[in-house]
Order: C-alpha cells, then sequence, then structure tokens
C-alpha cells in the first residue's frame, strides 16, 4: 500500500577495496552489535511517544502506522510535536536524543520526579540503552529543549514551578515559536489550527491558563481572539502582552468596544516586530466608524506579509474614512472581502512592488488597472470584470480563480471571454460558477480558452457546481483537446461518457492526474467506481496516473463485490473525505498540490 510519502533513496556507496576476510568478520560482527541497539532504540522511540502528548497515530492495525511510525522502503517517518515530520534513513539513530526517552515519558508523569531522577517502572520502559542517565537536570540545554518541546502547553507551564533551572528554559523561545494559541470559543475563518492548543470552556481555570499564556509566553506561531462578550480581561491581556506572535488572527463582534480592543491587540503586536500575517473578521456589522478605524489600523501596519480582511456583508462607508497614509510595501498576499474600494485602491497602490496573490470579492469598481500595474502578480482570485481584459497585460500572472457564478450582463461574460483569449501565459485556471445559460456553446468561457490552442496551461478546474449540464459538457469535451499541456484535470461530481472519451492521451498528453472531489459514478460505493470499464480504460491509458475522488463507501451492511474481495490488499481508509489511487509510483507533493484546490488529498492506495 502506498502512503503518499516517498523514501528518498539510500546513498550510493563509493568504491571502495575488497576487505579481507578478518575484516569482513569485524564488520558483520560491528553490525550486527549496530542493528540490535538500533533496534532497541526503535522499542523505546514506539514506547515513550506512545504516552507522548502530539503524538499521531493511525487506524491501521499490526503495522507499524498503528504506532504513529510510517515504515517505507528505505527509512521512518515520525510524525512528532507541532506536526514536524522527523525522517531519517533507516539504520541511523531514529531521534538523535534517543537517551532521553525514559525522561521524556517520566517528565509527562510529574516534572519533579524527572527532575529527581526517578523513571518508569522496569516493565514498562526496557533498562538497557545507550545512555541510562534519566535525571532530567542532569541534560545538557540542548537535549533538554528537545525533551521539553515534546510537553504540551499546560505541562511546559508547570515546568516552571520545580526549580529555577526549569523555570529558566521553560521560557526559551525555542519551546514556543512554533506553538499556536486560540483564544476563544470558535475557531476563526482560515485558520487549520491543526498544531494549535484550544483553551476550552471559558471556565476559572481556562482564563487563568490563557492569562499565563499571555503574560509569560515569549512568543508564539500564531494567536487567535475571539472579541465578543465577556472578553474585556481578554483584551486588556492582550494589549500588553509580551508573547510575539508571527501571525494574528482576531474576529470582532459588533460592538466599538470591541474593535476598538482589536485595534490596540494590532498595535502592540505591530510594535513587538515579529507580525507577519494579519487576519482580521468582523461579524454582524453596525458600528460602521468603529469598522472603519479598525481597518485603518490594520491597513497602516508595516512589516507584513499576509493581510486578510472579512467583513460579513457589504457596507457604504461613511465620506472621510481613509486609510492611514502610504507605507513602505511589504506584503506578498492579500485577501479582502466586502471591502470598500477605496480600502482596497489603497492597498493595491501601496504594495505593487511586492504583491504576489491578491484575492477580492465585493465591488471591483477600477481595480483592474491597479492589478495590471503589479508587476509581480503571480496569482489572482476575483469576480468578472468589465475592465478585466487590462489585467492580461500583466505577464507576471499564472493562475487565476475566476467568479463567474454572479457574472449576469453579458458585457462582464465577453469580458472574461477576452481575457482567457489573451492570458496566454496562464498555467492555472479555476472557474467558479461557470455556466452556459445564457450564452452559445461556441461563445463561452472554455470555447474562448481552447480557442489559442495554448501550451502554457497546466491546470484546469471546476468547483461551486451540482452537475455538468449537456451543453457544458460539450464543450468541456470539444475544448480539452485545444489544452495540450494540461497535467491537472478538477472536475464536478458528474463525468459524463462525452468528457470521459475526450481523456485520453491522443487529446491530452501531458496529462497526470484527474480530480473529482464529488464523484462516486453511477455506483454508491467510490471502490466499485475504480472498477467501472471507463475509469479503468483511463488509468490504463496513461504510464503514471493519479486519481481523486471522495471517500464514500457502501457500508458494512451492503458491502459491494470489490469490498469484500479486499482486491487492493489493504483496509479501505476510513475517516478521510478524499481517497486518491496512483499506477505506478506514490505521489508527491507537486502531484498531491496540483489535484487539489482546497484540503488536498492525504490517503492513497495503489492499483
Amino acid at each position: 500500500m502506498g502512503v503518499g510519502l516517498r523514501a528518498r533513496p539510500p546513498p550510493t556507496p563509493g568504491p571502495a577495496e575488497s576487505p579481507s576476510p578478518r575484516r569482513v568478520r569485524q564488520q558483520s560482527a560491528s553490525a550486527a552489535a549496530s542493528n540490535a541497539s538500533q533496534q532497541l532504540v526503535f522499542v523505546q522511540l514506539c514506547t515513550a511517544l506512545w504516552f507522548t502528548p502530539y503524538f499521531f497515530a493511525t487506524d491501521a492495525e499490526d503495522t507499524f502506522e498503528s504506532y504513529g511510525i510510517y515504515k517505507s522502503r528505505h527509512r521512518f517517518i515520525l510524525r512528532g510535536p507541532h506536526s514536524r515530520l522527523k525522517a531519517l534513513l533507516e539504520g541511523d539513530f531514529i531521534l538523535d536524543h534517543c537517551r532521553n526517552l525514559t525522561v521524556m515519558e517520566s517528565l509527562r508523569k510529574s516534572p519533579k520526579a524527572a527532575a529527581d531522577g526517578q523513571t518508569m517502572a522496569k516493565e514498562e520502559v526496557p533498562s538497557q540503552g545507550p545512555n541510562e542517565e534519566t535525571s532530567l537536570l542532569s541534560l545538557p540545554d540542548d537535549d533538554l529543549l528537545s525533551v521539553l518541546e515534546y510537553l504540551s502547553t499546560p505541562d511546559l507551564l508547570s515546568c516552571r514551578a520545580v526549580c529555577h533551572r526549569l523555570r529558566d528554559v521553560a521560557l526559551r523561545p525555542e519551546l514556543w515559536r512554533r506553538r499556536s494559541f486560540n483564544f476563544g470559543r470558535r475557531r476563526p475563518r482560515s485558520f487549520d489550527g491543526s498544531d494549535c492548543f484550544d483553551f476550552g470552556p471559558r471556565d476559572l481555570p481556562t482564563r487563568s491558563l490563557e492569562a499565563a499564556v499571555l503574560r509569560v509566553a515569549p512568543c508564539a506561531s500564531s494567536l487567535s481572539m475571539w472579541f465578543a462578550a465577556h472578553s474585556d480581561a481578554l483584551g486588556t491581556l492582550a494589549a500588553t502582552t509580551r508573547c510575539a506572535a508571527a501571525e494574528l488572527i482576531l474576529v470582532v463582534g459588533n460592538d466599538p468596544a470591541r474593535m476598538e480592543a482589536a485595534k490596540l491587540v494590532i498595535r502592540n503586536q505591530a510594535a513587538l516586530g515579529t507580525l507577519r500575517t494579519l487576519n482580521v473578521s468582523v461579524d454582524s456589522l453596525i458600528a460602521i466608524d468603529a469598522l472603519a478605524d479598525l481597518l485603518a489600523e490594520a491597513f497602516s501596519t508595516q512589516g507584513l506579509t499576509r493581510l486578510v480582511v472579512w467583513v460579513d456583508r457589504k457596507v457604504e462607508w461613511p465620506k472621510g474614512s481613509e486609510p492611514a497614509p502610504l507605507i513602505p510595501a511589504s506584503i506578498k498576499e492579500v485577501a479582502l472581502t466586502n471591502v470598500d474600494p477605496r480600502f482596497v485602491h489603497c492597498v493595491l497602490r501601496s504594495h505593487a512592488a511586492t504583491l504576489q496573490a491578491v484575492m477580492l470579492r465585493w465591488d471591483c469598481h477600477g481595480v483592474a488597472p491597479l492589478l495590471a500595474a503589479i508587476p509581480g502578480l503571480r496569482h489572482l482570485d476575483c469576480p468578472v470584470m468589465e475592465d478585466l481584459p487590462l489585467v492580461a497585460k500583466c505577464a507576471s500572472l499564472r493562475s487565476l480563480n475566476l467568479t463567474v457564478k454572479e457574472c449576469h450582463d453579458e458585457a462582464s461574460f465577453q469580458a472574461a471571454a477576452a481575457f482567457l483569449r489573451a492570458a496566454t501565459h496562464l498555467e492555472e485556471l479555476q472557474l467558479d460558477g461557470y455556466s452556459l445559460s445564457s450564452v452559445p456553446v461556441e461563445q463561452g468561457l472554455l470555447t474562448a480558452l481552447a480557442s489559442s490552442g495554448r501550451d502554457a496551461l497546466r491546470k484546469l478546474g471546476f468547483s461551486f457546481f451540482t452537475e455538468l449540464d449537456d451543453r457544458l459538457e460539450m464543450e468541456l469535451a470539444s475544448a480539452l483537446p485545444g489544452l495540450p499541456a494540461l497535467e491537472w484535470l478538477v472536475l464536478p461530481r458528474s463525468v459524463f461518457r462525452r468528457v470521459q472519451a475526450a481523456i485520453n492521451p491522443g487529446s491530452l498528453p501531458r496529462l497526470r492526474g484527474l480530480s473529482i472531489p464529488e464523484w462516486t459514478y453511477e455506483a454508491v460505493c467510490a471502490h466499485a467506481s475504480m472498477h467501472e470499464p471507463d475509469v479503468c480504460r483511463v488509468l490504463a491509458s496513461y504510464t503514471h496516473f493519479l486519481l481523486v475522488v471522495r471517500n464514500r463507501l457502501c457500508g458494512e451492511q451492503r458491502r459491494c463485490e470489490h469490498c469484500a474481495k479486499g482486491c487492493h490488499g489493504v483496509p479501505w481508509p476510513t475517516g478521510e473525505f478524499l481517497v486518491g489511487f496512483y499506477t505506478h509510483e506514490a505521489p508527491g507533493k507537486e502531484a498531491v498540490d496540483g489535484l487539489s484546490w482546497g484540503s488536498p488529498c492525504e490517503t492513497w492506495m495503489k492499483v
């Protein structure tokens, strides 16, 4: 079974002299001793990390995967704390500080016991090892840090009460700069939070822990906060904390006081000097004047590389509300939703020298000339605009997400078609909400896209579809042969025969993968869909091919013949939204990214 993580090949040995028989025996004995030691290290690793916070385990049974260790042909892959991958060649030490494994478990159980040198019971941890010293305080600082980084935030804070040395080491920036914290009852928009510590219910212990983090933590990867009712204490601490974050995510309720508190938090983090990403979401908008002040503070923050502003409804801004004066360019990515065009224009003008990715929603009046003037623009996500053809002059543009579902007038539609005919340098295109309800097939956007026989477009995708209707199916099938460089194709849930017939090496010679996130063909089970004749033909037509579908199963009570047979040699994965198949080699990062518009497919099987 492929797991989607390809092992690097072992280093090629260089030329060497033929060893003598005696030397061979010595090397064999040394290798045997080394292998025995490494096996013991591996057992210790599994034992200690099984009890370690943040340790990830899969649902597979009777394999290395059941202990969170992925064993590939040449290496072990370990998901460590904070989602860091540690990977070493098979035969190396699995973890650099393997002698500290018993200390890690002892520390997790009791920081005081670990400092005093107490360990787990003999039956829990093997007594032999490269180093049997188990006193936490006997470790040098570098080794001590490697142990403490496995602790959860509450455990790390508790170490400060053990002794002076742990108090100081526990506040080293190395232990905090990869940690993220969510101060709120819900997770903000655009927040992954996979490595984030959620503080839980808003009770007294939770508030005390929040206060401790904001008072003593030296830094953090991300701080996310929800400013709503009963958040006065949080606002005061957040506005004065010395915890310098690289990312600040704020969700602000409809209250001028909350918006003022959020503005002070932004100002404080900007002064600390490490803020690079700012994400502000405003709900239930009524306090327009306060919002204008909040966004003016966000837009005037210097040193940002990414800015996200989301407002839950379109508003008319008060006259005279303008952002702060122009600041030095630094922002590379910006996403603005329901933001007044005056603010949008200010951001695009101020950061034109550094911008690489722009996402705009709502009123884009007068934006196209500013976009065309951005020399390094590579990705654009925007609705259809009447002056969109101006953006085709931007030679650096490589990726476009074009929203056409609200395009009701013919002028805007024709502007989009003109842009697609002119932007021959595009490598990726996604159409959101595209339909042919108001124009003939020969005037459609896909027809315009393929009319130049472009050699640059490598990825084409669709989203927000219910299904492909007959007219759109006809346009797509006729357009695909005009895209000879296409490598990745992301389609809606239904794929009709005419489109399937166009997917062949003759029409698409460079095609490497197909993704249909909502598709299960005519069968209820995705596994059964994989055995449909048309699917098998596509997989067999290409030397190397990848296919991603929705992971929908027939269920235990109605097992299809393919699920019952277990034809892939492994249990069908559960708990995953998507499942991918590969014909020869497991996909690398480029392939996984190429077949995803949102979250990537993480589960792969060989067919």
